[in-house]
Order: structure tokens, then sequence, then C-alpha cells
């Protein structure tokens, strides 16, 4: 009988009893020889925990407040309410996080002491608006500090849904050919990735560490994080777990299949549903942050001159650059997180000779640099700041000629943006692509291997068979690298496909690829019906899977189409406009205040050397009128335009990424770049145009009337 062990959990002091015991069954009993053959498994999730955790500290306002609660937040303490602690200390736990719910709101205090400090200093040295918004700042900052254990549980939420109708179909395709749904289980979590691979190989060890009972409790509690925002994934995992205890194996098959149509049709009609909601409050975030803002803007330079703001110049940009963005961001942000399970994006961080995000490789002879994409940005920055630097003198002169020259550094700022963005993913488009194109040829070329193994051809015949019928697609490659390991290299099938050197799943290390090839290999051993069955099946799954694919591609492209037309076209069209307008605003009340001030001067001269005491009255008259007060430069007020334009270019780019396929880097960074390249040369191209064409007039008009 071997010796039983006690397996205490390892976890951070801060959490409370009454969490431990709700989470933990401290002191369980575990057989040592369970313990030490799950040590594999163990292992594995301590490596992609730590994956993941460097993944979801790459945000810098994430580690800023981890940092924050970690340090300043152990310093100051407050009492807060019992049962929210709990709720948050729960969040924090389950994120992986080592301080208390204590520690972040003694952080999110720290923050409003801050805030009323640096604001009353800067409010005494003269700059009020600047010191209350620094106070409304830290005021802020504590709600939003509060609200970051559930907001990162949202994020790591959606994130983990784009897996979800992929985890079905891996445990769907397990469960036909052997009904095992341990092994299932691990399965799916061998060949998925992110948090969903971590969820399911921590399933596997609470189940070993008797947390749960079997696997089937394990999942049951699992399920339950998804009954409100995908209850489809928790219908279909039910009926998994159900065909296990069919009597018979149509019964059990039917199950399978029914489990597979549910989790994709459920996808389609929560997309559905959900893209419906989208088009009301995009319009308004849209109305709200920028055609608003900027045609408020029109009415800035006659507020700057009738009446004299203190820091107005400080103000502007502070509203414009930096809170409507954020503004913007975090309503558009609330609607993304809430969106529904759909597919996942392509991985293509294991296909070798492709650069990381955020480089390309450059060829120099025969070598191949990796070059950072920041580098080519910095020099299209130079080369347009250098120029604007030397014109820095004519831009003291009030017209516009300010506009012409600050333009250089609104593309010094757009282009190296766009530059940078597009760079870094511009070899990296083109393999995902060609990725993408090979799995949706990928269910054709199963359904031929299905058909010549129901012929009675061997699995090595088939592959030659196929790879032959499969030339001139796009996953011809594919097949072509998998013949050439068995006819040249003399390679098994499963060599061929998985060698670590020369497998063709190495150079096409698609998910799905190398999910149904293992499946394929482990079929064929048992016989050639099997392996036929398998592939015809998961043959038309995929075809179904594209086709469901490509209907939500669609019903989410009516979205994101109207958003491109508006930020991309309309934005762009309205800023250049709006500066033209100032331009012209300005020229003319400039001229009218030198005008009038020579009027009053005239009159109250010639008024005080007459009789009736006119010379009073006449300064007090004129005073309604004083143009003078608070002006803010021109080139300013483009560059705040423009700024704002690009910033909010950024965070739309963003929201369509999110919307058509959350969680792919690259499509993310391409949209960046497109919708800003659109955005500038347009506001560029409009705002010079109009300023030429209104300033001239201005300059007629005025000359006309003698007013210059």
């Amino acid at each position: 009988m071997a010796k039983r062990k006690k397996i205490k959990p390892v976890l951070s002091p801060t959490i409370s009893k009454e969490f431990i015991d709700r989470y933990y069954s401290v002191g369980e009993v575990v057989p040592q020889e369970l313990f030490k053959n799950n040590e594999n498994i163990r292992d594995e999730l301590r490596s992609l925990e730590y994956k993941i955790f460097k993944q979801r500290n790459q945000s810098l306002l994430s580690r800023i407040i981890v940092g924050g609660s970690s340090t300043v937040g152990k310093v100051i303490h407050f009492s807060i309410d019992k049962e929210q602690e709990k709720k948050t200390n729960t969040l924090l736990y389950l994120l992986g996080y080592d301080f208390s719910a204590k520690d972040l709101y003694g952080f999110g205090v720290s923050l409003i002491l801050f805030g009323f400090i640096i604001g009353i200093l800067v409010s005494i040295l003269g700059q009020v608006l600047v010191g209350v918004f620094l106070i409304a700042l830290g005021i802020g900052g504590f709600f939003g500090v509060q609200y970051f254990p559930k907001q990162q549980m949202m994020i790591r939420l959606s994130k983990s849904s784009s897996d979800l109708v992929t985890m079905i179909l891996y445990l769907v395709i397990y469960m036909r050919q052997t009904p095992n749904l341990e092994a299932a289980v691990q399965f799916a979590s061998d060949n998925l990735g992110g948090y969903i691979a971590y969820d399911l190989k921590k399933l596997i060890w609470d189940t070993a560490a008797r947390r749960y009972t079997d696997i089937k409790e394990a999942l049951d509690d699992y399920s339950q994080r998804w009954v409100k925002s995908a209850p489809a994934f928790t219908d279909a995992l039910f009926l998994i777990e159900s065909s296990v205890s069919q009597e018979t194996e149509d019964g059990r098959l039917e199950m399978l299949d029914e489990a597979s149509s549910r989790v994709l049709s459920g996808t389609f009609e929560t997309m559905t549903e959900y893209a419906s909601t989208l088009k009301e409050p995009l319009n308004t975030v849209y109305m709200l942050g920028m055609v608003l803002p900027v045609l408020g803007l029109v009415l800035a330079p006659m507020m700057m001159a009738f009446v004299s703001i203190p820091d107005f110049g400080v103000l502007l940009p502070l509203m414009y650059d930096v809170g409507l963005p954020l503004m913007v961001y975090f309503l558009i942000r609330e609607k993304l997180l809430v969106r529904p399970a759909g597919f996942s994006a392509p991985d293509i961080s294991q296909i070798p000779d492709t650069p990381p995000v955020g480089s390309f490789f450059l060829n120099i002879g025969s070598k191949k640099v990796l070059v950072n994409a920041i580098w080519p940005a910095v020099g299209v920055f130079l080369a347009f700041m250098i120029p604007a630097v030397l014109l820095f003198p004519e831009l003291q002169v009030f017209g516009p000629t300010q506009i012409y020259i600050s333009m250089l550094i609104t593309a010094a700022v757009g282009f190296s943006v766009v530059v940078y963005f597009k760079l870094s993913v511009m070899q990296l488009k083109d393999v995902e692509s060609e990725l993408i194109h090979t799995e949706a040829s990928f269910s054709s070329a199963l359904f031929q291997i299905g058909s010549y193994l129901s012929q009675g051809f061997p699995p090595e015949a088939t592959i030659l068979k196929v790879a032959d019928v499969m030339k001139n697609t796009p996953v011809a490659e594919f097949f072509s690298v998998t013949t050439t390991n068995i006819k040249q290299m003399g390679m098994s099938l499963k060599d061929a496909f998985f060698d670590k050197t020369y497998g063709s799943t190495k150079f096409f290390p698609s998910s799905m690829m190398i999910a149904t090839m293992r499946v394929f290999i482990e079929s064929a051993r048992k016989s050639v019906g099997n392996a036929s069955a398998a592939t015809m099946y998961i043959s038309r799954h995929l075809e179904n899977l594209k086709r469901i694919n490509q209907q939500v591609k669609s019903l989410l492209e009516e979205v994101t189409s109207g958003m491109r037309v508006e930020v991309g076209l309309l934005s762009p069209v309205m800023a250049g406009i709006v500066v033209g307008l100032t331009t012209l605003i300005g020229t003319v009340l400039q001229s009218l205040s030198g005008a009038i001030n020579t009027i009053q001067t005239s009159v109250t001269s010639g008024a005080s050397s007459g009789p009736g005491g006119i010379g009073s009255v006449v300064p007090f008259a004129f005073s309604l009128f004083n143009l003078s007060g608070g002006q803010i430069p021109l080139y300013d007020f483009q560059l705040v335009i423009a700024i704002y334009l690009i910033t909010l270019s950024g965070i739309i780019a963003y929201a369509i990424s999110t919307i058509s396929q959350p969680g792919d880097q690259i499509v993310l960074r391409d949209n960046i770049a497109n919708m800003v390249l659109i955005s500038v040369v347009l506001y560029i191209l409009i705002a010079s145009i109009v300023t030429l064409v209104l300033g001239s007039v201005g300059g007629l008009v005025l000359g006309a009337i003698h007013i210059t």
C-alpha cells in the first residue's frame, strides 16, 4: 500500500481563509504514485502559466497598477466592505496577482492624494484649470484601479472565448475515435494555446489532486463560467459529457454531432445579436467622440478672441488629446469586452524564419538581418521634423504659413506611426495569409484522404496520391513536404508529419492541421476504415466551420465598414475643413482687432478734445469688442486636431480588429497603419487646400473693405 501524502496548496498570505476553503480542499489526501505520475502535467502547467504571465503583463497600465498595489498599496491601508473584499480577492487570485483587495484600495487612495497635492500646487502657481484637471484625474484613477480586477477578468474571458469553438471541435474529434473524456481533455489542452489551454491543464491537475472526483465534475464546474456569455458552449460541453453514457454507438456519435452543430449555430446566433447591438453604441461614440468635438473647435477661435480664458493653450490639448481619446477608448472597450465566443486567430509564432512582431528581416547580401521597426519610424520622423525645426522662425508670423509649416510636424508623427506599425507586421502578414489559405483548402484535402482510404489504399499511399491531386492549391506545399520526407528520407508517416526538424507540421504549425493529423495517425493504427470515417467527419466539420466563419465575418463587416468610412474618410475631411475655417476666422479677428484698436485710438483722442465727455464712453463701448484675449497660435491649434485625429484612428482600428479578429496582433497593427495613413493623408490635403482657398478669399475681402 503506497503511502499517502497531504498536499498543501501554495497560496498568497493575503488570501483569506474563507477564500481558501472555497477554492481548495485543504489537506486532501492524494496517492503518492498519482502525484508522481502527474509531474509532467504540473511542469507543463507552470511553463504555460509563466508564458501567460508574461503576455498579461505587457500592458503598461497593468504594470503600473500591479507595481503600485504591491508597493504603495501595502503601506496605505483602509477598511473596506467585507463582501467586496472577498469578491476582489477572488478575482485577484484567479488572475494570479500576489496582492490583496486592501492593497489595491490603498493604491487607489494614494492616487487621489497625489492628484490633490499636485493639483493644488499647480493651481497656486497660476495654472488653475490644469490643477482641476489633475485632481479630477486622481479621482478617476481611484475608480479605475478598483475596476481593474473585473476588467482584467473580462479581458481574460474575452481572449479565452475565441478558442471555445475550437475546444469543442477537438473534444468531439477525439471522442468520436476514443470515448475517453479525460484523454479528450488532454488532447484539447495539447493542441490549444493561451488561457484555454491553461484552464484545461489546471482542470486535469485539480482532478488528479482530488479537488474534483472526476474530469466530468471539473468540466461541469468550468462550464459555469460561460453560462451567460457562451450558452451554446455550455450546451455542447454537456452533450459531449453525456455521450459517454450512451448505450449504443450510433447514439454516442449522434450526440457528439449535435454538440458540434450546437456550438456552431449558437456562435452564429450570438454574433448576429451582438452585431445588431453594436451599431447604435458605435454611432453614439462617433458622434460624441468625433463629430461634436471637431465641430466645437470651430467656436474655439472666437471664444479665445472674445473671452480671456486662462491656461487655454494647455487645457485644449488636455481635453482633445488626452480626455476625449480616453473617453472614446473606454466607451468602445466596454462593448468589445462582451464580444461573444468566436473563432481563434491562427498562430504563426512557431513557423521557422519568421520575425517577431515589431521587427522585420532585411536582406543584406546573402544574410538576413533582423531590424526593429522603430528605427525606420525614427528616420521618417526626423526626415519631416528637421525641415520643421529649420522653418521654426516662420511660425512666429500669424497666418496660413503657420498651418503649412506645422503640417510637417503632423506628417512626422503620423507617417512615423504608419511606418512602425506597417513594418512591424509586413512580413508576418504574408505568412499569416498563406497559413489561412492553407487551412481553408485543408478540408478538401481531408475529403480526398477519406475517399482514398475508403477505397482500401493504405495511409502512406493515400498521402502520396492526395499530394498529387492537390497540386496548385494552397495546401499543396504541406503535402509536398510530407511526401518528400516519406520518399527521400524514408520516414514513417508519423515522423513525416511530426519530426522535430523536418516534419511538415513544423513548417505549417496550424493547431487545426496538427490536431487532425494526430487523429489521422491514431485512427489509422486501429484500421483504415476508422481513419476514413475520422477524416471524412473532420472534413465536413471544417467545411461547416468555414461556412459559419464566413457568415460571421460578413455580419461583422457591415458594422466595421461604417466605422472605416466615418473615421477613415469623413473625420479627416471634417477636421481639415475646421483647420481652414479656423485660419480664416483667426485672420479676420486679428485684422478686426487691429482695426478696432486704431479706430478706438482715433475716436478717443478726437472725443477727448471735444465737448461732452464722450471720451469716457467710447473706451467702454469698444472694450466689448476687445479681440486680444487668450489667443492660441494656429500651429498649436492644428497640432491638437492632428494628434487627436491620429489617436482616434488608432482607437477605431483597435475596435475594428477586436470585433473582426480579437487577439490577432498582425491584423491589429496592419489596421492601425492603414487607418492612420488614410486619415493623415486626407487631413493634410484637405486642411492645406481649404486653408489656401479660404485664406486667399479672406485676404481679398479684407483688402476690398480696407480693413487690412
